[in-house]
């Protein structure tokens, strides 16, 4: 009697055993966005899971809250807009992580990043794939790390689920930066990702392919000039749905950026995701000030809003 009760017993445990590899055993395999995320986050409150708030009738205490959402947030820094949707400054940890990158400095100022993440001083080649943005005199740099702020905030993703968003952007437009997200959160407004460029090596182009909604990355236009992203008065969203065009004088097209969103040229067609004069997103920047590029004439830059100070 009781051998068969063993083994009863045992092809229970198996069977349980077996439940839970399934459910839990293949993370990466069924999220493949954990790829994306290079720091994980320290939550304060365990997120809710499958359950979708309402965007305006939620009590604001009642919001789903992490207070100290990402491993760069320093909480005696930080100031909050509203549950979930901070700013604070530059902490030193993350200033590391963006020097070189979005940030840009010189190979001196690098040497004790390299010598942290036991990177050899000497393997030009490995540090340029790493550091793109080296350069021979900080002097040339038009923008402080004082006059940047790092913001976290919540937001939808394309499968309705909320997630936490990281953000650098110009400290003067960082209080209208969370005030839009908010108002795009409470709306449900859906966002693919919302990351620091960092983890797609401050790549531009990549966090377009990927469709990351990007704010400050000190970089160039295609024209040569410093972009409104490398002050941090410039944002992307949703790049990849919402395309940058250029025309020549005769109306022809000469560059798409990102490559591949050749299908969202077209803005007469209905789609989802995309960005014009009907859309939550395009009507809450202008109530902000910003201008869209989606006006401007010879090129049509669909994705960008941008403020001066």
């Amino acid at each position: 009697m009781i051998k068969p009760l063993i083994i009863i017993a045992s092809g229970i445990l198996l069977c349980t055993l077996l439940v839970i590899y399934i459910i839990f055993g293949k993370d990466e395999e069924n999220n493949p966005d954990l790829a994306y995320t290079s720091p994980e986050y320290t939550e304060i409150a365990a997120p809710i899971e499958d359950e979708v708030l309402p965007p305006t009738e939620t009590p604001k205490d009642e919001i789903h809250v992490i207070s100290l959402p990402s491993v760069w947030s320093v909480a005696r820094d930080m100031t909050e807009f509203a549950p979930g949707f901070n700013k604070e400054p530059i902490g030193d940890e993350l200033f590391a992580y963006i020097s070189g990158v979005t940030f840009p400095v010189t190979f001196e100022e690098l040497i004790p990043i390299l010598n942290a993440r036991g990177i050899n001083p000497n393997d030009l080649e490995e540090i340029a794939s790493q550091f793109p943005n080296i350069i021979s005199d900080d002097e040339e740099i038009e923008i402080t790390r004082d006059e940047l702020a790092f913001l976290t905030l919540l937001y939808y993703d394309f499968d309705g689920h909320e997630q936490i968003g990281e953000m650098i952007c110009n400290v003067i437009l960082a209080d209208d930066f969370l005030a839009i997200f908010h108002e795009l959160y409470l709306n449900k407004y859906p966002l693919e990702r919302v990351r620091l460029v960092e983890e797609f090596g401050g790549s531009d182009r990549l966090a377009m392919i990927n469709n990351n909604t990007t704010a400050f990355n000190y970089r160039k236009t295609a024209t040569g000039k410093l972009s409104k992203h490398a002050l941090g008065l410039a944002i992307d969203i949703n790049p990849f749905y919402n395309p940058y065009i250029i025309y020549d004088n005769k109306g022809n097209i000469t560059r798409i950026s990102p490559e591949g969103s050749d299908f969202f040229i077209d803005r007469s067609q209905d789609f989802p995701h995309k960005i014009d004069e009907n859309d939550l997103c395009y009507r809450v920047f202008k109530e902000h000030g910003f201008v869209w590029g989606g006006d401007w004439i010879n090129e049509k830059d669909y994705m960008h809003f941008q403020k001066l100070p």
